[in-house]
């Protein structure tokens, strides 16, 4: 049976036939897609395109599992949950790049594609080059970086897999510190108050290993005593470290499940 294509969600400047086609045809693109304009390749594939002569970031999400495709039945895709917290982050502030539209692909009605399309961000540095000790201005950075995830969870906004790769530090001349943060790989967020326990777990799961930095910043943008919290934070880091290995080394068999 043939793939049914479907636009799910599109941004109002986006709403124009020759984007609608665009969007149309991206599983056709995503075969095609050279290594040169790969950006990543993983479980799931992000690549740069050109869309109505503007650069775009697509995110691939393959459904590969049956069990998954019947959950994506009822429930919105990765890519239409990336979109919704896209847009739901630009209302509150919080960088990210820009949405702009999220596709699925379906056959017999189970849904075996998605696809999350953003503006491209030509030049970014990863928060997880801040890990290198001689990596450039890193004290203050750590300490921005701690206060953005900081501001994130006094907005009530908890990113799941907040990892040191899905922070980017992006310059922004007109900004005072000039450069802001943007969120990425936001399909698994969390909305609401955020405690101190739960935001220090989340806090340990960029695993920086600063010297302080990180948690002085975050403690600062939430009004928190960093030394009270410094044994609170040690122990969530050790603990962060022992899943981290249990994750990776079960990761074969979790990807033959579907998990």
């Amino acid at each position: 049976m043939a793939a049914v294509v479907t636009i799910v969600r599109l941004a109002p400047a986006w709403n124009r036939p020759e984007t609608r086609d665009w969007c149309e045809g991206l599983e056709a693109l995503a075969a095609t897609v050279t290594p040169d304009a790969e950006i990543y390749r993983g479980r799931n594939v992000i690549f740069r395109a050109t869309a109505a002569g503007r650069q775009v970031a697509v995110k691939r999400f393959p459904v590969s599992s049956l069990g998954r495709r019947l959950i994506y039945r009822v429930r919105a895709t990765k890519a239409a949950r990336a979109f919704d917290h896209a847009v739901r982050l630009g209302r509150l502030g919080v960088g990210t790049p820009e949405p702009l539209a999220a596709v699925e692909v379906r056959r017999r009605g189970l849904p075996t594609a998605a696809y999350f399309c953003t503006a491209f961000l030509p030049e970014f540095r990863e928060a997880r080059a801040l890990r290198l000790p001689d990596a450039a201005d890193r004290s203050r950075l750590l300490a921005l970086t701690g206060a953005f995830v900081g501001r994130l969870h006094e907005l009530g906004v908890l990113h799941l897999d907040l990892t040191a790769g899905n922070v980017l530090i992006v310059p922004a001349p007109g900004r005072p510190a000039g450069l802001e943060f943007q969120l990425v790989d936001i399909n698994r967020m969390r909305f609401g108050p955020v405690g101190t326990a739960t935001g220090i777990a989340n806090l340990v799961q960029l695993r920086l290993n600063d010297d302080g930095e990180l948690l002085a910043g975050y403690c600062g943008a939430r009004g928190l005593d960093a030394a009270r919290l410094r044994r609170l934070y040690e122990r969530r880091l050790a603990l962060r470290a022992l899943t981290q290995s249990i994750k990776e080394r079960t990761r074969p068999w979790r990807r033959r499940l579907g998990l």
